[in-house]
Parts: structure tokens; C-alpha cells; sequence
């Protein structure tokens, strides 16, 4: 059961607030224009064997299975969004399908997504060249799900989309991946740092192993982390508010280590995380000041405030999964009402170990709002 009782008693009030004539805009939005991650996906790898186990959206699926983009777009008065590209390629086993381009679909959003390398997050099909053995998620980047819309929409926004964006957690994971391998050196080092995006002098230190390898990869993934938010700021400016759009919706990277992930590994490794994702918020954060009509949403502090106080917000868990066994060892791509763990995971804040159950999404679409 999803509880939506909060949200809904919020856009109500929106509702009122318009009707007496709250604001002497009259903002009507015409869509929802959204681009991102796992967070904000609608179903991009709803096919094949996904979509036969009942997934397709990194949470729990379901009817009521909806993710925060899906509960704004309801919130604002517009269509329901669907995936504007759909497809697996050549994985491990799991049947996927074609790629297929949906022209009546603007949400961009896929699960894996980085700010700027291409297929390179986890389970990306980039990865494959290197030999790993994957789901082939297409893991479009953040830069070319903006560069699609444009095209399609003939190069401008109409000033009347509410557009979202949200990425940075998959080019954390991708870093802590680079990390864990760069003390050993050799060649799973140097393609670790090479997929983290670090400069050429770094990946030829850790492929050459020892302490010095693990200090360098250290630094160099705080660097990247900052690197990303900064040019994910400027994709922002560039391609998404000098072309047009008015009204912008940003969440910045929440706090990873509150997560069950987070929570289960060592001191060090948490210290690197709360680095990188201070460096990737702050240079996001400086590269988005004083944009007009952008709203940038602090999930790190609201992750914080959760792990404090989780009754006040309502959740039950903020600790556990709620989601148990399945064919994808749990993953939330493949969790349904169907493979929860026992009890009432009604108001659980993770579906696994880093992605919100339902309860959750709604919660962030009542702060967005």
C-alpha cells in the first residue's frame, strides 16, 4: 500500500490557492520534461525479461508504483509520463529488445546514467568493451538526453514545460568502482580510472598499483565528482535554459551514506563519499546561481533530516530494503508487490539499497512541490 495522503492534501491546496487567485501568473504547464536517472526513470528498460518478471522502474512496481517525476507530473495537471526511449542491448543472458524512440514521450530519464559518459554507469552497456558481463543498460548520458529533446522539439522550449533533472549518483558509484580496484593496479585498475573519467597521469599511477595509486585515486575522485557537477550546471544553462525552458526543477546528489549501502561499509570509504558528493553539490550548486526560474532541491540535507528524525517525515524504516529475493538478486528493477520481504514496507524509505520505494518518491514530489 502506498500512502499518498500528504501529497495529496498539498496539491489540493495548490488547487485552492490557484482558484482564489494565488497567483497572478496563471502558470498552466503543458508537460513534464524530465531527465536523469534511475530516480526519475518511467520505464526505459521496461522489455524482454524486465517487463515479463513485472519491472521496469527502479522501485516497487506495481499500479502503484510511481515514481516522484510521475507524482509532480500528476501534481502540475500534466499527462502522465512515459519513457521517450525504451530498450536493452546485448546483456548477460536477460532477453532486452531494440532501441525504440517514442516521440510522444519526454521523459528521458534512463537507469545507469551519468552526466556525460555515455553507457558508462553500472550495469552500462559501455562496460562490456572492458569484458564485463552485464544488463546493457543503454545508460544515456544526461548531456545527450537534453541534445535528444532538442532536436525533437525543433531547438527551443515553449516556456510552459516543467523540467526536471537529477543525476550524480551514478557517476559516485562509478568512482567508488575505480577506487576498490586502483590499489591492485594493473589492468582492472587502469580501466576502473579510465571509466571514472581520471586524467591520463592519474590512470598510469594506479595501474601501476601500491599506496601511491590509492591516494592518487582518492583525490582524483573527488575531482570528478566536482568536474561533473560543474558541467552538469552548464548543460542546464545551455542546453536547457538559454533554449527556452522557464520553469526548472534540479535535485542535487542526496547522501549516499544513508542509504543501506552507505550504512554497510567502512569509515574510509564513507569519508570519500561525503567528499565527493559535497564537491559534486557545491560546484552544481555555484554553477546554478542566479538562474532564473530554477529551483535546486537539497536532497542532501533533506537525507540528513530524514536520518534524524524519520518519524516526523512519516517513514517506518529508513534503514532496511523492503524489497526481498527476486531474479535479479533484489533489485529494485525486478521488485514488485509480489517479492517483498515480510511485514508492512508501506512507509520503508528504500526499495534496495539505494533506490526509494514508492512512499518515498511521493515525499520528494511533495518537497519539489
Amino acid at each position: 500500500m502506498i500512502r499518498t495522503k500528504p501529497l495529496l492534501a498539498l496539491i489540493a491546496s495548490a488547487v485552492l490557492l490557484a482558484a482564489c487567485g494565488g497567483s497572478d501568473d496563471g502558470v498552466v504547464f503543458t508537460q513534464t520534461v524530465s531527465f536523469g536517472d534511475s530516480l526519475s526513470d518511467v520505464g526505459t528498460y521496461k522489455v524482454g525479461t524486465v517487463a515479463a518478471l513485472g519491472g521496469g522502474k527502479f522501485t516497487i512496481n506495481g499500479p502503484a508504483g510511481k515514481v516522484w517525476t510521475e507524482y509532480l507530473a500528476e501534481a502540475v495537471g500534466t499527462a502522465a509520463p512515459c519513457a521517450a526511449r525504451t530498450g536493452m542491448l546485448p546483456n548477460n543472458g536477460v532477453t532486452g529488445a531494440p532501441i525504440a524512440d517514442i516521440a510522444t514521450c519526454t521523459n528521458y530519464a534512463q537507469g545507469s546514467s551519468r552526466v556525460t559518459f555515455e553507457g558508462s554507469g553500472p550495469n552500462g552497456v559501455a562496460l562490456q568493451a572492458y569484458g564485463e558481463q552485464n544488463l546493457g543498460f543503454m545508460a544515456d548520458s544526461l548531456k545527450n538526453q537534453m541534445t535528444r529533446h532538442l532536436t525533437k522539439i525543433g531547438g527551443a522550449y515553449s516556456g510552459t514545460e516543467l523540467v526536471t533533472v537529477n543525476a550524480g549518483g551514478n557517476d559516485l558509484f562509478m568512482q567508488l568502482g575505480a577506487l576498490g580496484s586502483a590499489a591492485g593496479g594493473g589492468a582492472a585498475a587502469a580501466a576502473g580510472a579510465t571509466i571514472a573519467g581520471w586524467s591520463p597521469a592519474v590512470v598510469s599511477t594506479v595501474t601501476a598499483g601500491g599506496a601511491a595509486a590509492a591516494n592518487a585515486a582518492a583525490g582524483a575522485a573527488v575531482t570528478a565528482m566536482g568536474t561533473a557537477g560543474t558541467e552538469l550546471a552548464g548543460y542546464i544553462r545551455s542546453l536547457v535554459v538559454a533554449k527556452g525552458a522557464q520553469f526548472v526543477v534540479v535535485r542535487n546528489l542526496g547522501d549516499v551514506n544513508r542509504t543501506p549501502l552507505g550504512l554497510s561499509l567502512d569509515p574510509t570509504t564513507r569519508s570519500l563519499i561525503t567528499n565527493m558528493s559535497q564537491a559534486y553539490n557545491a560546484q552544481l550548486k555555484a554553477g546554478l546561481d542566479g538562474v532564473p526560474g530554477l529551483i535546486l532541491i537539497d536532497d542532501y540535507a533533506q537525507s540528513a533530516a530524514i536520518a534524524a528524525s524519520p518519524a516526523a517525515y512519516g517513514y517506518s524504516n529508513v534503514t532496511a530494503v523492503a524489497c526481498g529475493n527476486n531474479a535479479f538478486g533484489g533489485s529494485s528493477l525486478v521488485c514488485t508487490t509480489a517479492n517483498l520481504i515480510a511485514g508492512d514496507t508501506s512507509t520503508y524509505a528504500f526499495s534496495d539499497s539505494v533506490h526509494p520505494t514508492p512512499y518515498s518518491h511521493a515525499k520528494e514530489a511533495e518537497l519539489a512541490l
